[in-house]
């Protein structure tokens, strides 16, 4: 009987080995709704070149700062590439001034004499700074504010810049298992990451939307994207020109 029991156990194990394994597809997120609902659309401007330029020419910025003085329907405001050199006066901090509003600045590489980065507007008051860094990996941040849609919603506006595959993990070891507060992401990746980074995403992180936005294919060497929690949505993006400035008007829906 005892010998009996053992084959039975044998025969188990053996059947369990011969099993094909379950194939692991990944995280994918639910459909959202078809319809949009306008009310809840939140606007984010992002001005980028999509390359490794200094976004600010010799013509400046004044067109920018003539459209942020006129439309007030954007959240935030910001300026990939809005590099600051040590000891100079902020490009954007300069447009704040002139706007009215709140600058901030999150680097993606720091030197003796330069601060590569983003650059935010924002125009309500804001008592901190969100964001998390790992050492000479990744910068990431923004600040929290109430959006006012149909109701009046606290989030999270965070940016950065993907350029190395290291910043995959840190990326998601600062979010945590899936993004749960209304932390939404808007920044820049290189082409050639795109489509790793969307596959890291799936396997390594829960309960998201990942969006990417380019204009043009072929044109340009980065393109957007948009990471969000699942009670948001990228809606697309309209590409126009603010002086020499490209200009990605963004639209992200609140589906709660």
């Amino acid at each position: 009987m005892k010998n009996m029991f053992k084959w039975m156990i044998v025969s188990v194990v053996l059947l369990t080995a011969c099993k094909d394994p379950v194939p692991d597809t990944g995280y994918v997120a639910p459909d959202p709704p078809i319809e949009i609902n306008d009310r809840n659309l939140i606007t984010l401007e992002f001005y980028s070149r999509l390359n490794d330029e200094t976004l600010f020419g010799p013509d400046g910025y004044q067109p920018i700062v003539d459209r942020i003085n006129t439309t007030t329907t954007a959240l935030a405001y910001f300026f990939d590439r809005s590099d600051v050199l040590i000891g100079q006066k902020s490009s954007v901090v300069d447009v704040a001034l002139k706007t009215k509003t709140k600058a901030f600045f999150v680097q993606n590489h720091l030197s003796a004499t330069y601060a590569e980065g983003t650059g935010m507007l924002v125009r309500p008051i804001i008592n901190a700074f969100d964001g998390f860094v790992a050492p000479d990996t990744l910068f990431a941040g923004g600040c929290t504010l109430m959006a006012p849609l149909g109701q009046p919603v606290t989030v999270t506006l965070m940016t950065c810049r993907v350029m190395y595959k290291p910043q995959f993990r840190a990326l998601v070891n600062n979010l945590g298992d899936g993004l749960k507060t209304n932390r939404l992401l808007t920044g820049t990746i290189s082409n050639a990451l795109a489509e790793e980074f969307s596959s890291y995403l799936k396997y390594n992180l829960r309960d998201f939307r990942l969006s990417f936005y380019k204009p043009d294919a072929g044109a340009t060497e980065y393109q957007l994207f948009i990471l969000t929690p699942l009670n948001f949505v990228f809606r697309g993006a309209v590409a126009s020109t603010v002086g020499a400035v490209p200009l990605y008007e963004c639209k992200i829906e609140y589906l709660r």
